[in-house]
């Protein structure tokens, strides 16, 4: 049997990529429609980004104290640094992204909440930071989203491969 990440590893791996699917999309809808005051997305959004920052901090902590599967044998030493890296940054990405969102809620004189329980404010207003922090948050978020494919084209070639590469995370 192929070894397998942790349990709880592997269910915040699938929560995180189901949540972080969801505020990609809800993210470009509010985006798109923000002339109407989408307010309710916006606090759903923000109240999720601030659950998947907990829960990728939670998953920085399992991933130092738990035991990792052993790379499979067939992937070679390069190919395996590669897929390290990209891991590396999918976790800078997943820290980043939440607290540019943050940050750009702040800078622009908004609060953040978690689905109603105020948060503290970061980061003090300050308007002339606005399209920077807006920039920064988009350009992070799609700077994940490109790595995500990059880590989900991996997988699929290993599995087109035959490498047991997804059965560990399942």
């Amino acid at each position: 049997m192929n070894e397998k990440y942790s349990v709880s590893i592997r269910l915040i791996h699938w929560l995180m990529f189901v949540l972080f699917a969801l505020i990609f999309v809800l993210g470009v809808v509010m985006i798109e429609f923000k002339e109407t005051e989408p307010w309710a997305m916006y606090h759903f959004h923000k109240s999720t980004g601030v659950v998947v920052f907990l829960l990728a901090l939670l998953r920085l902590v399992l991933h130092f104290t738990s035991k990792s599967p052993s790379a499979p044998a067939e992937i070679s030493t390069g190919i395996y640094r590669l897929s390290q890296g990209v891991v590396f940054l999918l976790y800078l990405m997943m820290i980043l992204v939440p607290i540019s969102g943050y940050a750009l809620s702040n800078l622009h004189g908004y609060s953040v909440d978690l689905y109603g329980l105020p948060l503290p404010e970061f980061f003090p207003k300050n308007l002339n930071w606005e399209k920077y922090s807006s920039l920064a948050h988009e350009y992070l978020a799609y700077s994940f989203l490109g790595l995500f494919l990059l880590h989900l084209s991996g997988v699929i070639k290993h599995h087109i491969q035959g490498v047991e590469i997804l059965r560990r995370i399942t």
